[in-house]
């Protein structure tokens, strides 16, 4: 019982330093209470005990999935499976874990390299994967977050799971180990700061972040949220003393098709012609077999000049896998009425501000994936992360959100905006910092001098190599606590 003990206290540790808490102290410790916790275990008791502290992570960090079903089952399923992940990682380190003293502190890199290889694939699969609650994104505010140039989250999460795993080590070795472990643990979290991240401007631009805010009724909702942007943003350009030279909308700031809906388009399309500024928003497209979520660019006078549609969509948000057969056992599926279909990437746009500017446009959850948003940051000067968060309320989703795209904003060395409908909005530049941010369900509508960068930062140009490295390091960490599981035996 104070094994199960242990990996709750760990998986409610690992919660409180993700956002809304924020505290992300408290990772090092929820990765040393769950190695504790697997001392002396085998490795399916290992699975429970990693599935245990997977559970209580994820389970009040998906506080959203409940508010955006109105089903509680949905968190239950949601956090259930992606402990699974953290079950392996369990059913691993009780293996790696029964080595001598003379040997406990060589446990740190395979153990360290188990736990990122399933990190990575939590993110992958099934589905897509998940990688919300990546170790990583709850570390952006720590001094370890100048690393993530480097080697993104696996790298800024690395260095937190090894201090963690020393912490934990601490009452296996001497008294010289212990002191040296602890020297460690301080230098890995504090000797990062030193490291050099962000980098020169090339240029800059004004741009107007206009979060319209949703109605509370359902009647027109749609239009009505179209309404509100375009409302604020002439209310905007009329009252600003500085000339913005781009507009930027959220996503689903029109949920109706402005190229076939004639109130939302005429609404968008004379707007835009009126203040004379290109428009970056948020649309659908209908077609036969689903829609499409679309980031859109409109010109004055020109209309739609460029587009980029979601790559990734949301499984069991925006689109049914199995609808069919899921159907047969609840009509649950039916709250999803039309399935999102997946565009081609990369996730640019470009807009006609003075020889063009590129932007990186990944949609809303799209954030949490590094080779989305590095592949399109690589080929860009600004990231912009439109989103919509209204159905998700009050929870958390919104503050882990921003909280991922000071993280890419870090990480790929460029400003980042996020722009939504109902909030958070705000402005991150490459080192980190906030120039501000929104509140939740209220109007904001500002212009914001932004830096643009076009100088790539290692982690950016090294995505996809990272990722098979990472995969045979983990399966090395792997092959490495079940060879040692059984040489214990014999």
């Amino acid at each position: 019982m104070f094994r199960i003990l242990l990996a709750i206290a760990g998986g409610l540790s690992m919660w409180l330093s993700n956002e809304p808490m924020g505290v992300w102290a408290f990772s090092l410790p929820a990765i040393s209470l769950l190695w504790l916790a697997l001392q002396g275990r085998g490795m399916l008791a290992g699975f429970g005990l990693g599935w245990v502290w997977g559970f209580f992570f994820f389970f009040p960090l998906f506080d959203w999935a409940t508010a955006a079903t109105g089903l509680y089952v949905a968190q239950i399923a949601l956090a259930a499976v992606q402990a699974a992940f953290i079950g392996v990682v369990g059913a691993l380190w009780a293996a790696l874990s029964g080595g001598s003293k003379a040997s406990v502190v060589w446990q740190v890199p395979p153990a360290t390299f188990v736990w990122l290889a399933a990190e990575q694939a939590r993110g992958t699969w099934p589905f897509g994967g998940l990688p919300w609650g990546s170790v990583g994104f709850a570390l952006v505010d720590s001094p370890i977050a100048h690393v993530a140039p480097y080697g993104s989250t696996a790298l800024v999460g690395g260095v937190a799971i090894a201090g963690g795993l020393l912490l934990a080590m601490i009452p296996k070795l001497s008294y010289l180990g212990a002191a040296t472990s602890v020297l460690a643990v301080i230098a890995l979290v504090i000797v990062p700061v030193f490291v050099p991240m962000g980098g020169r401007a090339d240029s800059s631009i004004n741009v107007a972040v206009v979060q319209g805010n949703v109605p509370d009724d359902a009647e027109n909702r749609a239009l009505r949220v179209t309404e509100n942007h375009v409302r604020e943003t002439r209310a905007l350009v009329e009252s600003s003393r500085i000339k913005p030279d781009l507009i930027l909308w959220p996503e689903s700031s029109s949920d109706r098709d402005i190229r076939t809906d004639r109130a939302a388009g005429e609404m968008v399309l004379s707007m835009v012609d009126d203040v004379g500024i290109p428009l970056v928003m948020g649309t659908q497209q209908y077609v036969d077999d689903g829609r499409y979520n679309d980031v859109v660019v409109i010109e004055p006078g020109r209309g739609i000049t460029d587009r980029y549609s979601k790559q990734h969509p949301v499984p069991f948000g925006e689109y049914v896998p199995f609808r069919e057969t899921l159907r047969k056992v609840t009509d649950v599926v039916d709250l999803v009425s039309v399935d999102m279909l997946a565009g081609q990437g990369p996730a640019t746009v470009n807009v006609p501000i003075g020889e063009g500017v590129s932007i990186a446009t990944p949609i809303c959850f799209e954030v949490a994936y590094a080779d989305i948003v590095s592949k399109a940051a690589s080929a860009s000067q600004l990231i912009v992360i439109p989103t919509n968060n209204a159905s998700f309320g009050t929870t958390g989703l919104s503050a882990q959100q921003f909280s991922m795209t000071k993280f890419r904003a870090i990480e790929n060395g460029r400003t980042a905006v996020q722009v939504s409908t109902s909030g958070i909005s705000g402005i991150v530049d490459s080192h980190g910092r906030v120039a501000y941010k929104t509140g939740l369900f209220e109007s904001d509508a500002r212009v914001v001098s932004i830096a643009l960068h076009s100088a790539n930062t290692f982690a950016a140009t090294t995505a996809t190599q990272r990722g098979v490295l990472i995969y045979l390091l983990g399966a090395a960490g792997a092959i490495l606590a079940i060879a040692s599981r059984t040489r214990g035996r014999s």
